[in-house]
């Protein structure tokens, strides 16, 4: 039964015990799109939005956010393996960790969680654009998350023309804040330095999912990242109240 609830949350000695509102059963909201479109500028800017809403919310991002992880990410983001199934078996379990170390507990207490990057990354990389076998990384998804499907997926749309122009000569790669900064080094760039036809199928692929299931929200990344940031929240909004709660939470 969805509904909102209260949790209470100590912020430390010296601070006021604050009421965190939180809904039952969680809510998982991911963001997908190719390199340079946004994802983590606009999920960390939907991160602190929520918080200033008095809403329970954390924030992880694929592959990472837990020790795995984040080995993971940075031997994928060096190494050059052929095998598409390889990449794909190393991001499930990346992502079965995450599954079991954060996203579940936190959907369990009722928290939102907003996700830069989940099981349709893997299928638009390695299956679309890699020329993995889409039913397979299909069944692999389902066991490392246990079927867990997103209440919603933000998917920033930009023609791959635009966003690598945003990273090409810059020498890492963006982080997610407000003033975007780099987090990864240059040597580390694979997926963003391949050819220009790898990220169109990736973004075909994207496009292709995003007319199967009413969880999508497609949102063109080519506005002033204010505009996407309003049409997100905009879409958010109407997700959470159907969610039990309440249209007040939303008042400035």
């Amino acid at each position: 039964m969805n509904g909102i609830q209260q949790e209470e949350m100590d912020f430390g000695a010296d601070s006021d015990r604050m009421k965190k509102k939180t809904v039952a059963g969680g809510v998982l909201i991911t963001f997908e799109g190719g390199e340079g479109v946004g994802k983590s500028t606009q999920a960390e800017r939907l991160f602190h939005k929520l918080q200033s809403f008095g809403i329970d919310t954390i924030q992880a991002h694929e592959p990472g956010s837990s020790d795995l992880g984040n080995n993971i990410r940075n031997w994928i983001k060096r190494a050059n393996s052929s095998s598409p199934l390889a990449e794909t078996l190393l991001f499930e379990a990346a992502r079965a960790q995450l599954m079991f170390e954060m996203i579940r507990p936190a959907l369990d207490r009722g928290k939102v969680v907003i996700l830069d990057r989940y099981t349709d990354s893997t299928v638009a990389y390695q299956g679309y654009a890699r020329g993995g076998d889409l039913k397979t990384i299909s069944k692999l998804n389902q066991i490392a998350t246990a079927g867990y499907i997103p209440h919603l997926t933000v998917l920033l749309d930009l023609d791959p023309k635009i966003s690598l122009s945003r990273i090409s000569n810059e020498p890492s790669l963006f982080s997610g804040s407000i003033n975007p900064s780099r987090v990864d080094d240059e040597d580390q760039r694979r997926f963003e330095d391949l050819p220009l036809k790898f990220h169109e199928n990736i973004r075909r692929g994207y496009l292709e999912m995003s007319k199967t299931e009413s969880r999508w929200a497609v949102i063109r990344a080519d506005q002033a990242g204010h505009r996407v940031a309003d049409a997100i929240l905009k879409r958010v909004r109407r997700l959470l109240i159907e969610r039990g709660v309440s249209e007040s939470t939303f008042k400035v």
